[in-house]
């Protein structure tokens, strides 16, 4: 049986096993403390370079392969091209690196960086931040909007603040000098990092994503993983009891990345869509996480190191993250009150609609019928059923209409005949009714003849004079006595008795 591409991918991949292999490797060695100081300095240089280039490769295939399919967002494929730019990038930074580390491999450069590889990760950070935040957001609306911006928010004031509580200020005289060079050190490694990591959660909670998912979770994942690597303080880098572990860490992260490469490519070349269906939970768990977070951070400060310098700089990130996150939901809290107040809106429209006539707005004959129904449970009930009797001609004369607004001027006149709680309904085509409950018959007779003038002579519409005359029955429904089928009937046949009455007598007159 022939596989389909999506089966083919998820079969096991040798560059996919060599990356895992190799981060196990990396750590089962850093972490036994094998091999001089020295030696370790230049293996970890090397590993990452042997992580970076599958990265660069992998993303420059992509690249190509959403450009020449022409079915993906071309965004996308502009995204990848820069992150295979900065790989690249990154890969010529650390071959310097490894040459100025092979001359002075226990110099503090050659653990934490030298100067050409400092600029090579500045760029290449710099190639992919652009290409994040060039790619746009999904569609949506504007509260949904403003709650993924409280949403990316809250993620980076708390990854702000695990920056803040980690970051170590540089020794030395508190000079110019000094202020020039802590502020380049706080914009080179973690700042940069920071806008990183915003770029990627805009992108992870904008609806829309160059990204398969298992590539989209490993970017992000990296992306925060690298903002607190960035802004560990650079002893701990030159110290062997953490160097081995930093240096391992620094490996892993470049290594996810170059594994969501791969899988990225393997799944684009299968045909999996690079921008996700929309999700089935309408609302993101990843602020409430970082709020929960710094919250964990700043009860650990407190409980080890009491209310120091740092631990004010953790419940101030407590604070506003949590303030963050009450924002967002006030509003959520006011768009639902927003959908409500449509879905109220529509049903009362969709209600009205059911049980009005279009043309006239009256009721119809459904709404008659439930009212007259439950006004013979109630008591005793008068229906009134009126039919035009010069309708055909006008509309015929005329036109159709003049004939809508000939309806529409019934129905006022009938309005104007009975009491707001009275019913006046539009049965279908020229016949409408009335229903009035448990009157006298004095005004009961009122009515009728209300009716029967209102219904009398000529009315004007638009520019002609229009006959006005109709035939009206009654029926008077008793307390239980009757059913509203069966009272309608009786109100139909006193209609139509009136008028065959004046149809004889219209023939009288002409003999």
């Amino acid at each position: 049986m022939t596989r389909g591409p999506l089966a083919r991918a998820r079969r096991a991949d040798p560059l996919l096993v060599a990356l895992i292999a190799l981060l196990v490797a990396t750590f089962v060695g850093f972490g036994s403390g094998a091999g001089s100081t020295g030696t370790q300095v230049t293996a970890f240089w090397l590993l990452m370079i042997a992580v970076q280039v599958p990265f660069a490769v992998s993303a420059r295939r992509v690249a190509g392969h959403l450009t020449r399919s022409g079915t993906e967002d071309a965004h996308g494929g502009a995204m990848w091209r820069l992150f295979s730019t900065a790989g690249v990038v990154l890969v010529l930074g650390n071959v310097v690196q490894v040459v100025l580390v092979l001359r002075d491999p226990l110099s503090v450069g050659a653990a934490i960086g030298t100067d050409p590889q400092a600029a090579s990760l500045a760029l290449a950070m710099a190639l992919i931040v652009a290409a994040l935040l060039r790619y746009p957001m999904g569609e949506m609306g504007a509260a949904a909007r403003l709650r993924m911006r409280i949403d990316v928010a809250t993620v980076m004031a708390a990854a702000t603040t695990f920056g803040l509580w980690i970051f170590e200020l540089p020794p030395g005289p508190r000079d110019a000098g000094w202020v020039l060079h802590t502020t380049t050190v706080m914009l080179v490694q973690p700042g940069l990092f920071l806008v990183a990591v915003f770029a990627v959660v805009k992108i992870l909670l904008g609806g829309r994503s160059a990204f398969v998912r298992t590539a989209g979770v490993l970017s992000g994942t990296t992306a925060m993983l690298q903002a607190v690597l960035q802004a560990v303080p650079v002893p701990y880098y030159v110290a062997p009891p953490t160097m081995s572990w930093l240096f391992a860490a620094n490996v892993l992260a470049s290594g996810l990345i170059a594994i969501g490469a791969r899988v990225q490519e393997r799944q684009v070349r299968a045909g999996a869509r690079t921008a996700p269906q929309r999700a089935k939970r309408p609302y993101s768990l990843l602020p409430y996480a970082a709020m929960a977070a710094v919250w964990l951070l700043a009860a650990a400060v407190l409980a080890l190191h009491g209310l120091d310098l740092r631990a004010w700089v953790v419940v101030a990130g407590a604070n506003v993250t949590t303030a963050l996150v009450v924002a967002r939901q006030v509003a959520a809290f006011r768009h639902i009150a927003e959908l409500l107040r449509e879905r109220d809106e529509l049903t009362a429209q969709l209600t009205r609609m059911a049980y009005h006539d279009a043309l006239t707005e009256l009721a119809n004959r459904s709404l008659f019928m439930q009212r007259l129904s439950d006004g013979l449970a109630a008591g005793p009930v008068t229906v009134f059923l009126i039919d035009l009797d010069e309708f055909k001609p006008v509309n015929d004369a005329y036109g159709h209409a003049t004939g809508d607004r000939l309806l529409i001027e019934v129905g006022r006149r009938l309005r104007g005949c009975v009491r707001a709680g009275d019913t006046v309904a539009r049965l279908g085509g020229d016949e409408f009714a009335v229903l009035i409950l448990d009157v006298s018959d004095d005004r009961r007779r009122q009515v009728a003849d209300d009716l029967a003038r209102a219904l009398r002579g000529t009315t004007r519409i638009g520019a002609v004079e229009v006959p006005l005359t109709a035939s009206i029955g009654m029926a008077v429904g008793r307390d239980g006595g009757q059913d509203p089928d069966s009272l309608l009937h009786e109100a139909d046949m006193a209609m139509y008795a009136t008028k065959e009455h004046r149809r004889h007598l219209s023939a009288g007159n002409r003999k």
